[in-house]
């Protein structure tokens, strides 16, 4: 597909012309922090000099809390009431890629389960993705450790770069060419394409190469040492898995009133102590060391074997956010140079 440039001055157009056919979500700054909301147009948008969104795509897909439905009791009876579907179509503008491939992976979490999770795969085949090339990585960024759809986007309708005064566009998909014939572009000429080139090789310069991981993993060893110290450190607080694209677990509650109620589903996290608590008392990581284990071992070892691709897109945020300086890529680290000693 023909990659196009559209200068910045007509993004606003753009914009007003996507709102009016979907609901537009793209970065916008609340409390201080960039994070994903619905937009009315550009001037409610955080893009220019955008470092990263505080909060992934996740919310937009499963939101923390969410009715599975509602229902009401009369005598032996009861009548259950689905939700309400969302109706309209959407644009995520402005995602990063590392969130863009998270996607991937929860599509083949969700997609290993009955019963079929309709209202996740709802919101995606109502969901088309603007992209946007990430050419200020953060400290914590290390996409391009774990995967190339830094440079080779997945799971993206259009990808964006910001060459200054303008837009490169590659539209990545049919409904991508679609939504690029919204707005004023033209064709990309020589220079676009060189610029976006440069632009692409000085934002890998600043990152790490990529790495061994998906092979790695499979032998990393269940009584390294490295539990021991995280499980020193470690806080239990849930915000890398609160934060994290590809997380992905839920506790399900009841919430009677007299002879109506609902069931609803919200976040949880294997990083609690109470998530693998039993009926019976039995709780099979009842200390911080299995706990931090599991979640090393879920992202790569277990996703490898169980989907063949990791579950960490590498995108920082729990090392940026850790109250305790907990750093992932310090832990494979140890982990893999243990395997290689071996």
């Amino acid at each position: 597909m023909e990659a196009k440039v559209i200068l910045k001055q007509d993004l606003a157009a753009w914009i007003d012309a996507l709102v009016k056919q979907y609901e537009v979500i793209a970065p916008v700054t609340e409390d201080g922090v960039v994070v994903f909301r619905p937009v009315s147009g550009l001037s409610e948008m955080a893009i220019e000099g955008m470092v990263g969104p505080a909060k992934s795509l996740r919310e937009h897909f499963t939101p923390p809390t969410e009715t599975l439905f509602d229902y009401k009791l009369e005598d032996l009876s009861a009548e259950v009431i689905p939700p309400e579907n969302e109706e309209r179509h959407r644009v995520i503008f402005g995602a990063r890629a590392c969130d863009a491939a998270a996607l991937l992976y929860v599509d083949a979490v969700y997609s290993n389960v009955e019963p079929i999770d309709t209202a996740y795969f709802m919101r995606r085949e109502k969901t088309y993705l603007v992209g946007l090339f990430c050419d200020k990585p953060a400290w914590s960024c290390f996409c391009t450790e774990v995967g190339d759809f830094l440079t080779n986007p997945v799971a993206m309708d259009v990808y964006l770069t910001d060459l200054g005064n303008r837009y490169y566009a590659e539209p990545l998909t049919p409904k991508g060419e679609e939504l690029i014939g919204l707005g004023n572009f033209r064709p990309a000429d020589e220079n676009d394409k060189a610029a976006n080139e440069e632009i692409r090789r000085k934002a890998l310069e600043r990152l790490p190469k990529r790495a061994e991981h998906e092979t790695a993993c499979l032998s990393y060893d269940w009584d390294h040492p490295v539990w021991i110290e995280l499980a020193k450190k470690c806080l239990s607080c849930g915000a890398c898995a609160f934060l994290c694209p590809t997380c992905h677990c839920f506790d399900i509650q009841e919430h009677p009133k007299l002879k109506k109620g609902s069931r609803y589903r919200c976040w949880d996290t294997c990083q609690f102590e109470k998530f693998t608590l039993m009926a019976s008392g039995h709780n099979p990581r009842e200390t911080r060391k299995e706990r931090t284990r599991q979640r090393v071992f879920h992202k790569f070892k277990y996703s490898q074997e169980r989907y063949c691709m990791l579950g960490c897109v590498g995108c920082g945020r729990c090392i940026a956010a850790c109250p305790v300086n907990i750093d992932i890529r310090k832990v494979l680290e140890e982990l893999e140079k243990t395997a290689v000693a071996k």
